[in-house]
């Protein structure tokens, strides 16, 4: 299950431009006008975005998108 420490990574590089995630989730998707690669609209979807989400990873031809752990933001440093 998604929480929110889970957000939308993709490789780009491994993209073929099949569009799937822009159709399938396009509050999250879109594709770069010049090469149709993928663009990331939103790293960390609202809730109910995951399923669309869930079924563009599955559906990915290159399978370059995926739900990743977040990294945790670095902690704030102390005033001296």
């Amino acid at each position: 299950m998604r929480d929110s420490s889970m957000q939308v990574e993709t490789e780009i590089e491994r993209c073929v431009a099949s569009g799937m995630c822009t159709l399938l989730a396009p509050e999250v998707f879109d594709q770069d006008e010049v090469t149709g690669q993928v663009v990331v609209l939103v790293k960390r979807p609202a809730e109910e975005q995951w399923e669309a989400v869930d079924e563009a990873v599955r559906s990915c031809p290159g399978q370059v998108v995926r739900f990743e752990e977040a990294a945790e933001a670095a902690e704030p440093a102390e005033a001296p």
